[in-house]
């Protein structure tokens, strides 16, 4: 059974499939509140590789990656470039959020950064340096770890929680979301991001068995960069219907990143942005 813990995005699973949608908001600029998540395993949909980026200055190729029809993003507005280097995602376009982590629970597994589902601060989720640097960029959100058997782990953020308080966020000016990603050597390679709403959160009050939007990502040792359309997000079939075909982008609560069962996950993710 699944319980839904004050200002946190608690993580409910289907009996049958082992499934579930996670996450947690964050509360305060020195802590990250957390609690566990999964996503529907089955969900194969994969980026395809685009053209090499001329200007990263890593030992690795970038690529350029689509999971959506179209051209790549025009615009972007930056939710986080880490650059920072701290745990909150830019306090700009009225946005408030906290990184966080999130995991199945699986005995002696282990994740880094840890979750801190009573969102003590004692461990922030904190960025990573990255050597060599990717063009401009220095830092990195990054999660890695080992053992879990059940879904797996992951990372991601409320997009407007202040003090801890999880509200929704108007993304409807925007097409859908773009970031870099790359896994280190050995992860296992199963990467779905998931995006929430009122019908698919339980904050939104609608579900029980809260089954996020998402999209599974064909994700490499190489940076990559990814653009997904909101209109390209699907439901991964485990949970509760969401009522609706599509995703509410003028009502979003969180977006996070999960990679699935695996002896060994890590997941670097930079430049996160909505664009058009």
């Amino acid at each position: 059974m699944c319980g839904l813990a004050v200002a946190a995005f608690a993580a409910c699973g289907g009996d049958d499939d082992g499934g579930g949608s996670g996450g947690a908001g964050g509360a305060g600029s020195a802590g990250s509140t957390t609690s566990s998540g999964s996503v529907d395993p089955s969900t194969t949909t994969a980026a395809s590789t685009g053209t090499t980026d001329p200007t990263t200055t890593s030992t690795a190729a970038s690529t350029s990656a689509s999971t959506g029809s179209g051209a790549g993003p025009q615009t972007i507005e930056m939710i986080d470039d880490m650059e920072d280097n701290d745990n909150a995602i830019l306090a700009k376009g009225g946005r408030v959020g906290y990184w966080y982590t999130f995991n199945d629970a699986t005995e002696g597994a282990t994740q880094t950064p840890p979750p801190d589902p009573e969102g003590t601060g004692e461990e922030p989720f904190t960025m990573t340096a990255l050597e060599p640097a990717r063009s401009q960029s220095t830092y990195a959100a990054r999660s890695w770890g080992e053992g879990f058997e059940t879904w797996g782990a992951g990372f991601g953020f409320d997009l407007n929680s202040p003090e801890g308080v999880k509200a929704a966020y108007d993304a409807s000016a925007y097409t859908g979301i773009t970031f870099w990603a790359k896994l280190g050597p050995g992860s296992g390679t199963s990467v779905t991001v998931l995006i929430s709403d009122p019908g698919t959160d339980p904050t939104g009050g609608s579900c029980s068995e809260c089954d996020a939007w998402q999209k599974s990502l064909a994700v490499t040792e190489e940076w990559q960069q990814f653009t997904i359309p909101f209109a390209d997000l699907k439901q991964g079939g485990w949970g509760d219907p969401a009522g609706t075909d599509q995703i509410d982008a003028t009502k979003l609560y969180a977006i996070q990143f999960q990679i699935g069962i695996a002896p060994k996950f890590d997941l670097y993710i930079d430049d996160l942005g909505f664009y058009n």
